[in-house]
């Protein structure tokens, strides 16, 4: 064969060789969304009860359960949005209860006490398809025994302290107290199911920026999440907190590109909160989030990225 003609076979080789390297290094790493069950998966299934967990974890892309925990009399961390009984969901053998009111305090009731109440047999107004199930406000404790139950590998969890400043020794415990008893459950789990990393797995989300801090004392290693419903201002925020969180967590309206520059630059994730509609969060997605929180996690699989 011809000098010419092999050294042109050879170019061709070292061509494709160099344009190979070239198309692999230019590749993206495969992009990591959080995609989390808000209360579970509330638009199908009653909200923070084992039922919806359980309903949320039939979603292969769910990542994360994102829950809200109150306490009660006797000091357990009880799952639950609102620090007293929901007149639109809990009731009795007799019925719904008649309306909120102190009578259904979670901090004056034991977990017992609070127990006998039914939380999911009736559906929420607007959420027409959610499917009712005959359910209680469970323990934080009798969470981590379902986790554990499934032999599966455990979600991530977003654990909500549900306080603020105007219900301190009311409907909860000063935040110092809450944090401990919130910390210490986390702990007790971490060392009874080794098998779950739950230390890596765990993130404390609130609006009240004092549970965080009591967090942030302990150093226990879980994550840190501050909330936002009405301040986009995430450097604002954190100025007057006195530390940067992990993740910041802003109701989805507030999400621009500029706070996902500014959030991003320094290392802090991005995850709004409540998305239900499938056109706003393939927008979110787009412009660069980090995750989502949504009653809809059926949705997650529709979703380009």
């Amino acid at each position: 064969m011809p000098m010419k003609v092999l050294n042109n076979i050879h170019c061709r080789f070292a061509l494709c060789a160099i344009l190979s390297i070239a198309f692999s290094s230019c590749t993206k790493p495969e992009r990591v969304l959080d995609l989390q069950g808000h209360r579970g998966a509330r638009g199908l299934a009653p909200e923070n009860t084992i039922a919806g967990f359980q309903k949320a974890l039939e979603f292969p892309l769910l990542s994360t359960l994102e829950l809200d925990v109150c306490i009660s009399k006797d000091g357990k961390v009880v799952l639950s949005h609102e620090p007293w009984m929901n007149a639109e969901i809990c009731g009795l053998d007799s019925g719904l209860i008649a309306e909120n009111s102190m009578a259904y305090n979670l901090y004056e009731m034991t977990l017992d006490s609070i127990q006998s109440y039914d939380c999911g047999s009736h559906v929420l107004p607007n959420f027409p398809e959610q499917v009712s199930h005959p359910s209680f406000k469970p323990s934080l404790a009798q969470l981590f025994e379902y986790l554990s139950s499934r032999n599966k590998p455990w979600p991530n969890l977003n654990i909500e302290t549900k306080s603020k400043r105007s219900r301190d020794n009311t409907f909860h415990p000063s935040p110092h107290r809450f944090a401990s008893l919130l910390a210490a459950e986390i702990l007790e789990a971490n060392e009874a199911y080794p098998e779950a990393d739950l230390l890596n797995k765990v993130t404390v989300q609130s609006f009240d920026s004092r549970t965080l801090r009591e967090f942030l004392r302990m150093h226990i290693g879980v994550k840190l999440c501050l909330l936002s419903e009405q301040d986009g201002d995430a450097e604002a925020q954190m100025d007057k907190m006195g530390f940067p969180v992990d993740i910041y967590s802003p109701e989805h309206s507030l999400v621009t590109r500029e706070l996902l520059s500014w959030c991003h630059f320094r290392g802090i994730r991005v995850i709004p909160w409540t998305v239900n509609d499938l056109a706003r969060m393939q927008e979110l997605i787009d412009m660069g989030v980090d995750g989502l929180i949504s009653d809809y996690p059926n949705k997650f699989s529709l979703l380009v990225y």
